[in-house]
C-alpha cells in the first residue's frame, strides 16, 4: 500500500469527524489495524477497500492514489482545458465540479453546502423556465409566490452557515483553475455594471 492511500484514508476519516475507534467498529477492523492501515504499515484487503469507499462515499480508485478525484473524475475534468478562459455553459459546469472538489477536500460539510447551493441556483433557474414555458409547470409543488422568497432565504442561511475549512488536504485542479477565474471575473463585471447603473452620475444628480 502506498503511503498515499494511507495519508488519503486518514484523511478522510478526519473530514467525516469520526474517531479512529469510531470508524474502524464501522469499517469492521480493530482500532490497531485501522492505525496500521492510516499510517501505511499493513496493507488492506480489496474488502476493506470496498468498506472504506461506501463509508467515505469516494472512489476505491482515490483511496488507493490512482485518482485525483474523489467522485471519480478523469483529468479532463481536473486540469485546465482549452476554452476555461471564454465564460461558456462548460466553463460554468466545469467551475462547480472544481469548487466541489476543493471544497469537499477541506470539510466534508462545505463539499454538502455547497452541493445545496448549486441544487438552489438551478432550481430556480428551472422555475424560470416553466414559467416561460420551456418546461411544465407541473413538475413544481411549491405555490409560485414561495419559491422566490425562500429559495434566496435558504441560499442566504446556507452561505452564512458555511462551515470553515477543518482539513488541510490536497487540492487538485491547478494552483488557480482557469474555469473558475473565468466564472469569477465575469460575476464580478456583471455585478459591477450592475451597480453603475443604478449609482447615479454627477450629472444626473445635478
Amino acid at each position: 500500500m502506498s503511503l498515499l492511500s494511507a495519508e488519503r484514508l486518514s484523511e478522510l476519516r478526519q473530514e467525516k469527524g469520526v474517531s479512529q475507534k469510531s470508524a474502524a467498529a464501522d469499517l469492521g477492523v480493530s482500532q490497531a489495524l485501522l492505525s496500521h492501515y492510516e499510517k501505511g504499515i499493513r496493507e488492506f484487503s480489496l474488502d476493506f477497500l470496498s468498506r472504506a469507499a461506501d463509508y467515505y462515499e469516494v472512489t476505491a480508485d482515490y483511496i488507493l492514489g490512482r485518482s485525483d478525484s474523489r467522485a471519480g473524475l478523469t483529468s479532463a475534468y481536473l486540469e485546465d482545458i482549452a476554452g476555461d478562459e471564454q465564460f461558456s455553459a462548460q466553463t460554468v459546469y466545469r467551475a462547480a465540479i472544481l469548487t466541489h472538489e476543493r471544497m469537499n477536500a477541506g470539510s466534508l460539510q462545505a463539499g454538502e453546502k455547497s452541493d445545496l447551493l448549486y441544487a438552489i441556483t438551478v432550481y430556480r433557474t428551472l422555475y424560470c423556465a416553466a414559467q416561460k414555458g420551456y418546461i411544465p409547470k407541473r413538475w413544481f409543488s411549491l405555490p409560485p409566490r414561495h419559491v422566490r422568497a425562500l429559495t434566496i432565504a435558504l441560499t442566504e442561511d446556507v452561505t452564512d452557515d458555511f462551515p470553515e475549512k477543518n482539513v488541510n488536504a490536497r487540492r487538485y485542479g491547478g494552483a488557480e483553475p482557469k474555469s473558475i477565474e473565468t466564472l469569477i471575473r465575469t460575476v464580478e463585471a456583471t455585478v459591477r455594471k450592475a451597480a453603475s447603473a443604478l449609482t447615479p452620475t454627477p450629472e444626473k444628480e445635478a
